[in-house]
C-alpha cells in the first residue's frame, strides 16, 4: 500500500536522531504501526500539513534531498498528505498519534475479522495477548526492580530481540502502563499502575 511506504519514507526522513531511538514498525493482526522518535513540531498538527497550510519543516534536510533526488519521495513536505489521500483511495482508516517521546501513524486494516486466525479483532489487545503476557509480565517486573536498565540488559534478560523490548515498552507506554523519566541516557521508566 502507498500510504505505508510513503510514511516509512516520512518517518525516516523526519526523524531526530538526537534522540537515539530507532524507528518502528510494529504489526498487529488489526493494525499497523509506525514509530517516529521526535515530537511533531510544536504548536501544529497534521492537519496544518495535510490541508497544506504551513509550509515544510525539513528537520533532516540533507536526508530529505537526497530521498527527493532518488525518486523516493515525490516533493518536500507533501508526506501526511499523501498518506491520508492514498488511505482515502484505498478506503483505509488512519489515525495520527502524538507522543511525548515522538509520533505514530496507525493504518488500521480492512476484514481483518475474516481471517481464520482472528476471532474478534476489535477485543485484540497485544499486552494481555497470551503470547506476549508473560513477557509483558517478567518486563514489567524488571522495570519494578530496576527502572533504569537499558534495552539490550531488558533483551538479554528476557532472552528477546532489543526491537522486541522496544515494541513492548511502547505498547505499555500506550496503553498508559509506565512511562519514561529522564532522558535516554540518564533516565528510567517508572510504572503508572
Amino acid at each position: 500500500m502507498d500510504a505505508v511506504r510513503e510514511a516509512l519514507m516520512n518517518s525516516f526522513c523526519h526523524k531526530d536522531y538526537g534522540a537515539f531511538q530507532s524507528n518502528e514498525v510494529a504489526i498487529h493482526p488489526d493494525r499497523v504501526e509506525i514509530y517516529n522518535p521526535g515530537a511533531f513540531p510544536e504548536g501544529l498538527s497534521p492537519e496544518d500539513f495535510i490541508e497544506g497550510t504551513e509550509r515544510p519543516i525539513r528537520r533532516n534536510p540533507l536526508i530529505a534531498s537526497i530521498l527527493y533526488y532518488s525518486k523516493d519521495i515525490e516533493s518536500f513536505g507533501t508526506g501526511l498528505k499523501r498518506i491520508v489521500d492514498s488511505c482515502r483511495d484505498s478506503n483505509c482508516r488512519y489515525e495520527f498519534k502524538r507522543l511525548k517521546s515522538g509520533f505514530v501513524v496507525v493504518f488500521y486494516r480492512n476484514n481483518v475479522a475474516s481471517a481464520d486466525h482472528v476471532s474478534d479483532v476489535s477485543g485484540f489487545d497485544p499486552i494481555n495477548d497470551p503470547i506476549n503476557s508473560s513477557k509483558i509480565q517478567r518486563l514489567l517486573d524488571l522495570v519494578r526492580k530496576n527502572p533504569s536498565m537499558t534495552y539490550n540488559e531488558y533483551a538479554t534478560i528476557l532472552g528477546v530481540s532489543t526491537s522486541t523490548i522496544k515494541r513492548l515498552l511502547q505498547e505499555l507506554v500506550m496503553k498508559g502502563k509506565i512511562k519514561r523519566e529522564g532522558s535516554n541516557k540518564s533516565g528510567g521508566w517508572k510504572i503508572l499502575n
